[in-house]
């Protein structure tokens, strides 16, 4: 089998659901999954879900569930990379930083962390319905939707915008329906297929012109 054909039939199965890939962050720290830690008996609750490594995932591949704790974890930062469809995460017994509000952006449907007891819960405790700390970990449970709390919303979003989550103690101004350009202030949705016509035009130019231009040096004496 060729390459090329190796490659179309790994594409394949991976659409067709056949073929899961383990996200890298699951076989990140050694060891498995505990089965009586809170992110085990959630994924064993989750029906379809099953543990591979540090993860709890569906059916499809899709990472629910995360156990990082007794990991040596100092820090995190962008390139640990959770997944956007995150729903718990265990980081307790790591010598973590307080900093960890930049690491949970996007994460809208996040409703569990356990963290070290020093470290604050991301978005602060008013970003979260329950906040629990005892000798050994921070329990933040149930993320609180900035844009429809009962005190003043913490982002006043322009004529035309609606107010979205963005993940703990965030939120984000998105163009209603009908609407995009700076501040939601143009009619009419964004124009993609045109602009992608235009794009591809332009590739297809500047590339016949490049090649015309190495011909002619190749030919050249």
């Amino acid at each position: 089998m060729t390459g090329k054909m190796a490659a179309a039939v790994c594409l394949l199965l991976l659409v067709s659901g056949a073929l899961v890939v383990a996200e890298p962050i699951c076989t990140s720290c050694p060891g498995e999954m505990s089965s009586t830690s809170e992110v085990g008996r959630r994924c064993a609750a989750a029906a379809g879900a099953k543990v591979e490594a540090r993860c709890c995932v569906t059916e499809t591949g899709t990472v629910i569930g995360l156990d990082l704790h007794n990991c040596s974890i100092s820090r995190l930062d962008s390139a640990l990379r959770l997944p956007a469809t995150l729903a718990a995460i265990d980081l307790s017994q790591n010598p973590l930083q307080d900093r960890l509000q930049t690491l949970f952006r996007g994460l809208i449907d996040l409703e569990y962390i356990v963290l070290p007891p020093n470290v604050s819960c991301p978005g602060g405790n008013g970003a979260w319905m329950s906040v629990n700390v005892s000798a050994d970990v921070r329990v933040c449970q149930d993320q609180r939707d900035e844009c429809n709390g009962t005190g003043e919303p913490a982002l006043t979003c322009p004529e035309n915008a609606v107010c979205a989550a963005a993940g703990p103690g965030s939120s984000q101004c998105l163009c209603a329906p009908g609407f995009s350009g700076y501040k939601c202030l143009r009619e009419g949705s964004f124009p993609t297929l045109l602009f992608f016509g235009i794009l591809a035009s332009v590739t297809l130019s500047v590339s016949v012109l490049l090649w015309c231009t190495q011909r002619k040096k190749v030919k050249s004496p």
